[in-house]
């Protein structure tokens, strides 16, 4: 390699096209955060339409950081994209709420007992647990300011970290991809208008540390109505038709069935 005059080897030019890729990569990221941050805070509600150019005007960039952004979004399931339409919020029916809610409470059934018994060897478990609970109180700590967004990844991250106890990898992955806890966020945002407030955050802390408090007591039982009362309960924050009423049914006569044959027959779940 020769030297410059200034006896620094002489270094070929980089590529003008990597510098770019770097920077453009770097703006898409603040671009999919601030949009999905706006989604959250319910500045655009779900069946909205996300037109490229307003967004690129309010957010001070060109076009293209903005459709890679959105295209991002499109792979979380924030965003759905209409054939020859612009691109919308994605719309959260109750009744698919609903559903994926039963699946995931069975989920959480069928493994409580491995829940517990991985508790009883690890002690990380509660205190991950506890930590997700904190970072959800310090979300919504300023009436003003309430971080939904931090608050709905850090209740995804609480009800996946018990589930990995279960120590099956395809539980795990079918688990994860149900997202109900940003499903049901924003099923509440499609029906009210507006993102949750305070009382229901405070209930769904208080439910929250009931889970936390019966892994502590490795109480299988507790466990159960633990998770079945926070499931029901976020059933019961939406409006739907009677034949996923009917699955709310079951939902809970599975829960009490469950109980029973842990022994406990007179538990009822309400």
């Amino acid at each position: 390699m020769k030297a410059s005059k200034t006896g620094m080897p002489k270094r070929r030019n980089a590529r003008k096209s990597d510098l770019t890729r770097f920077i453009n990569t770097s703006l898409v990221d603040l671009v999919a955060k601030q949009i999905r941050s706006m989604i959250f805070a319910g500045d655009y509600l779900p069946g909205e339409k996300l037109v490229v150019r307003e967004l690129s005007e309010v957010l001070g960039v060109s076009h293209t950081p903005v459709k890679d952004a959105l295209n991002r979004l499109v792979a979380e399931e924030l965003v759905e994209a209409i054939p020859n339409k612009s691109m919308v919020v994605k719309s959260f029916t109750n009744n698919e709420l609903v559903e994926r809610l039963g699946v995931r409470l069975m989920c959480e059934l069928f493994y409580a007992g491995e829940i517990i018994r991985s508790a009883k060897e690890d002690d990380t478990l509660v205190s991950d647990l506890e930590a997700c609970l904190t970072a959800m109180e310090e979300a919504i700590c300023d009436d003003s300011n309430i971080d939904y967004e931090a608050w709905v990844s850090n209740e995804t991250r609480f009800h996946r970290r018990y589930m990995t106890a279960a120590k099956n990898q395809t539980l795990v992955s079918v688990y994860n991809g149900l997202n109900t806890n940003e499903f049901t966020f924003f099923a509440y945002l499609h029906n009210e208008h507006k993102p949750l407030k305070r009382p229901i955050f405070e209930n769904n802390l208080v439910e929250h540390r009931a889970i936390i408090d019966a892994l502590k007591a490795l109480d299988q039982a507790r466990f159960v109505r633990a998770i079945a009362w926070h499931v029901l309960h976020a059933c019961e924050d939406y409006n739907v038709d009677e034949e996923a009423q009917l699955r709310i049914e079951q939902i809970k006569r599975l829960a009490e069935c469950h109980l029973d044959g842990l022994g406990e027959p007179s538990q009822k779940i309400s």
